[in-house]
């Protein structure tokens, strides 16, 4: 993998920085995480892609590597225009070529916001696993609107500072990460933390930014956005509905596709965390789709 090249894109007085991992003639792919997360944590299945495309990595506002911006600007609606000025920067910077936007969870809600509502021109999309809202009258609403509510509320009691970035490793390990392949629980520590002003080190994206962002994807009417998604170009990348625990995206992600005439592909065994959880199924599924389109 070639050494990474970095752009800063000034947004709304937020800041984002991308780097970029260099393949001269090569279709591009520009990559993004959930919420909380940061894209760093995410290497196990990005850095599978370097070898075949030009790939641009960045985290969401206020996550991973940026600065700490205005938590009042920190919405679902603010990302999906960062999307449009981050593709915008990358091809003023590096050159315009075909690029596939490859989005997970609420990187993947506010891309479709992107496309609905400023028609941002992505050449194919994949979403994994987006936490997609149903409409009114269908069963799923409830239970994703009430999963965010919940997932809020644990978000502002999460813990801030941490003696040592292992720490939150072996957080991750004993709650989120039983299924992550070795290594992803520090990859993910590392990519969502920053040295903390008294020492140690401190969540790059603090908890009440964390917790506005579910509640914002609670009030985000995304199913009936998908209706502006082509259908020849986008493909929803899914965790296993049928696993032992599932959560919502799982199960809403199916029925919003199947509505939506838009191709969903089950990852077996898997939960929303699909990317670290089985990275080299999610980057052959992602590459077979990309070729089927051109890319």
């Amino acid at each position: 993998m070639s050494a990474p090249e970095h752009l800063t894109i000034a947004c709304d007085g937020a800041s984002i920085l991308a780097r970029r991992y260099r393949k001269d003639g090569a279709p591009r792919l520009l990559l993004s995480h959930g919420n909380g997360f940061g894209i760093d944590g995410y290497r196990k299945f990005w850095e599978q892609l370097t070898d075949d495309y030009d790939v641009i990595v960045y985290d969401l506002r206020n996550h991973g590597r940026n600065p700490l911006h205005d938590v009042e600007q920190h919405t679902i609606e603010n990302m999906a225009i960062d999307h449009g000025r981050v593709l915008e920067a990358v091809n003023a910077a590096f050159g315009k070529r075909p690029t596939a936007g490859l989005f997970h969870s609420v990187s993947s809600i506010a891309a479709i916001m992107a496309v609905h509502v400023h028609g941002t021109p992505w050449d194919a999309l994949v979403l994994y696993d987006p936490p997609l809202i149903a409409p009114d009258g269908n069963a799923l609403r409830a239970n994703g609107q009430g999963v965010d509510n919940i997932f809020a509320d644990n978000a502002r009691k999460r813990q801030h500072r941490f003696e040592r970035v292992e720490e939150l490793a072996d957080i991750y390990s004993a709650r989120l990460a039983r299924d992550w392949v070795e290594g992803a629980a520090f990859d993910m520590a590392d990519g969502t933390t920053r040295p903390s002003a008294s020492g140690g080190f401190e969540l790059s994206c603090p908890g009440e930014y964390e917790a506005r962002i579910y509640l914002n994807n609670a009030r985000t009417e995304s199913w009936a956005a998908m209706a502006s998604l082509p259908r020849a170009t986008t493909m929803i990348l899914g965790a296993d509905p049928n696993g032992p625990r599932p959560l919502a995206p799982a199960k809403v992600g199916p029925a919003a596709a199947a509505h939506h005439g838009l191709r969903h592909v089950i990852v077996p065994g898997t939960n929303h965390m699909l990317q670290v959880e089985k990275p080299d199924v999610c980057a052959r599924e992602t590459k077979t789709f990309l070729r089927e389109v051109g890319l």
